[in-house]
């Protein structure tokens, strides 16, 4: 080492081989290695997540800054990339968390699966597609797997553990439904993806964070294959018999002069809701369970709350009787004992006609 080199400078090698040589000269014992820094929720993610690239398509990733923190549900539009595609994950109990890959992430994905390298041509800004997602869910579930090894240990990130990839969306708006209004666990990645060109990359996680007083996640016993009958029982015949059931996100009353001054086009005015309090019914107005409402690959969905996480449950029994009416359905007024309904042919009015 030339004098006036300080020892920032040197390299780990040259200052390990410096230590032992002092180590043999003195008191003849073996050097201490270096003490390494303690792994850190930045570090930790930045690792997991080139791990599961390499492992899924040999793609080197180079990490430029990595980001956790925390964010609130109001907070994350900002935060999310645009024009990303946004993966939903399931979690534990009724936990929703969610994925989201930039443009250029996105290409570079479909890039190293299509044509085993990333090349430098534009991103073309289109609306994120069913193949899209398909070609990065085995990413984000590799991602997640990865991010549960490595940052679960670690103090406050224990709520990245045991999430999978369940949908996808292409617009913002239905995934603030789908997520709870509380406090949630941010990972955000600015990536290098790619060898010595690479494309410039977005990628942002969020977790919703765990309440101390949160009941665990009771683990199902796993079920014992039953032996095969020779014949269908009743009960299993029964059990797969349809059923049709009602989603109501909310009741209104009108007039019949409102009902007969409906035409296709007119806006009818509905009250307030509560998108978290969605009920699932049968035909008759019996209710069955309550969700929130939300979205699933394009479609209208409810998310059925869970019982066991302090959902109220619909009927004070264990069984739901079918023979009892919906309170909504007992407010209509009851008609005289000795009264008939009758109504004229064209179904434009009716007349009661009841005793003196």
């Amino acid at each position: 080492m030339a004098d006036g080199q300080t020892e920032q400078g040197e390299g780990a090698l040259r200052r390990l081989l410096r230590a032992r040589g002092q180590a043999e000269v003195g008191a003849g014992r073996a050097p201490s290695l270096p003490q390494t820094a303690p792994p850190t929720p930045a570090r930790a993610a930045a690792t997991a997540l080139g791990r599961a690239a390499d492992r899924l398509y040999k793609m080197q990733v180079q990490p430029d800054e990595v980001t956790a923190g925390a964010a609130t549900l109001a907070e994350m539009p900002e935060l999310i990339p645009e024009d990303a595609l946004l993966a939903v994950l399931q979690g534990p109990g009724d936990a929703v968390a969610m994925v989201a890959l930039c443009p250029e992430a996105v290409t570079a994905l479909i890039e190293m699966q299509t044509l085993g390298r990333i090349t430098r041509r534009p991103v073309e800004r289109r609306k994120i597609t069913r193949a899209d997602a398909m070609l990065c869910a085995d990413f984000v579930t590799a991602c997640l797997s990865e991010l549960a090894v490595d940052l679960a240990p670690l103090q406050g990130f224990g709520c990245v553990a045991g999430f999978r990839y369940a949908t996808y969306l292409s617009d913002l708006r239905p995934l603030m439904l789908m997520l709870e209004d509380k406090a949630y666990r941010s990972l955000s990645f600015q990536l290098r993806l790619g060898g010595p060109d690479p494309r410039q990359a977005r990628i942002f996680m969020a977790f919703p964070q765990r309440d101390m007083a949160e009941r665990p996640v009771p683990v199902a016993a796993p079920k014992v294959a039953q032996p095969a009958r020779a014949r269908p029982s009743l009960s299993a015949s029964v059990q797969d018999a349809p059923v049709e059931l009602v989603g109501v996100l909310c009741r209104r009353r009108i007039s019949l002069g409102e009902l007969r001054g409906l035409t296709a086009g007119k806006m009818l005015a509905l009250p307030r809701v509560n998108l978290a309090d969605v009920r699932l019914e049968t035909p008759d107005g019996q209710l069955l369970s309550t969700g929130k409402f939300g979205e699933s690959e394009g479609c209208h969905a409810i998310r059925l709350h869970d019982r066991d996480a302090g959902a109220v449950a619909p009927a004070p029994n264990s069984h739901v009787d079918l023979a009892t009416p919906d309170e909504f359905r007992q407010t209509e007024p009851q008609m005289p004992r000795d009264s008939t309904v009758s109504g004229p042919p064209s179904g434009t009015g009716i007349v009661v006609n009841g005793q003196n």
